[in-house]
């Protein structure tokens, strides 16, 4: 089956209506401090990275340049959606996450965003270890979004399709999820 673009940026996932989400900025080099390959081509994770982090297999599906934004058409974003079969879903699916990236004078708005969408929806912004200035929004005791990145370059990572359970599972690995942006 093949993965599609959602329509809504913030979508409520199957049975939870529960969010992950994150960013970072890229290093020039291509590797991190560490010495672990980091992403490029405009995704801000390896699937490796990822994979690492949450303990389950994922892979690039799509990944769209310039893509509008569903809730605010004039921002573009660098959009990817990553897919990790063997945590299947309701119906079957694949778990989904989804990054957008966003530069410039954008990343300011898609950091008030993020705020206003956690709040709005019942979730509470707090810190995350991962970074500086990362936060997360936790909403029914799951982390489930989160961003990270400065005034030019933010990254917003979240599950489109979580189970309640795998949202639960996955919020002790958030952290881990939002340090393996790059």
């Amino acid at each position: 089956m093949a993965v599609r673009f959602f329509t809504a940026r913030a979508l409520v996932l199957v049975a939870s209506g529960v969010f992950l989400a994150g960013c970072g900025s890229q290093t020039a080099s291509g590797e991190s401090p560490d010495g672990q390959a980091q992403p490029s081509g405009g995704c801000p994770l390896t699937p490796e990275a990822l994979s690492k982090a949450t303990s389950l297999g994922w892979e690039l599906q799509e990944r769209k340049d310039d893509h509008p934004l569903e809730t605010a058409e004039s921002i573009k974003v660098t959009a990817c959606l990553y897919t990790a079969a063997d945590a299947p879903q309701d119906g079957s699916d694949p778990l989904v996450l989804r990054a957008d990236v966003a530069t410039g004078a954008d990343a300011a708005t898609i950091r008030k965003d993020f705020t206003d969408t956690c709040t709005e929806y019942g979730g509470k912004v707090g810190d995350s270890a991962a970074a500086d200035g990362a936060i997360v929004c936790d909403r029914n005791g799951s982390t489930v979004e989160g961003l990270v990145g400065g005034a030019d370059r933010v990254v917003n990572v979240y599950l489109v399709n979580a189970e309640a359970a795998t949202a639960g599972r996955l919020t002790p690995a958030f952290d881990r999820i939002l340090a393996a942006v790059g």
